[in-house]
C-alpha cells in the first residue's frame, strides 16, 4: 500500500510546480488502480494549508477547489484513512534518536513512523526521508530528466 507525502499532492495539483504533469499523471494512475492506498487526514490538511496560502502562491488555490481535490482522494473506494496507532510513538522516537534528526526533520520522522507502522510504501519527492534507511519502504518519486 502506498502512503503519499504532501509534496506529491501539491506537485500534482499546482500546475506551475516543476514536474506537475508527471506528478498529476502518476496520481491519477494511482487513484484509478484497483490496489488499496492509504491517506492521512493530517497530510490532506497540510495540503489545504499550503495550496490556499497567499504567502506561498501569488494566486493561491481557492479553498473550494482545494477541498474538491482532497475529496477526489478521500472518495476513492480503494483509499483508506490511516492514523497513528499504538506503536507509532515508539517508532517515531526511535527515528528521532538517529544522528541529525532535529528541527525540520522531526515532522519527517513522524510521517516515516506513520508509514512504517502501517507497513506502507512512503511516496515522496523529498530525499530527506532517505536518512531513515531500510526501516522505511521509500519511493523517491521524481520526474525523468
Amino acid at each position: 500500500m502506498k502512503l503519499l507525502d504532501v509534496n506529491i499532492l501539491i506537485h500534482a495539483h499546482r500546475t506551475e510546480n516543476p514536474g506537475h504533469r508527471f506528478y498529476h499523471r502518476w496520481l491519477v494512475d494511482m487513484l484509478e488502480d484497483d490496489r488499496v492506498f492509504l491517506y492521512c487526514e493530517w497530510i490532506l490538511a497540510a495540503f489545504l494549508r499550503i495550496v490556499t496560502r497567499a504567502g506561498i502562491y501569488r494566486d493561491p488555490t481557492p479553498l473550494p477547489t482545494a477541498l474538491e481535490f482532497v475529496e477526489t482522494i478521500r472518495s476513492r473506494p480503494t483509499g483508506t484513512a490511516v492514523m497513528p496507532g499504538a506503536r507509532h510513538w515508539s517508532i517515531f522516537t526511535d527515528l528521532c534518536a538517529r544522528p541529525g534528526v532535529v528541527g525540520k526533520l522531526i515532522p519527517d520522522a513522524y510521517l516515516a513512523a506513520l508509514a512504517i507502522e502501517a507497513n506502507a510504501e512512503w511516496v515522496t519527492s523529498d530525499s530527506d526521508f532517505e536518512r531513515f534507511g531500510s526501516d522505511l519502504d521509500l519511493t523517491l518519486l521524481r520526474p525523468p530528466v
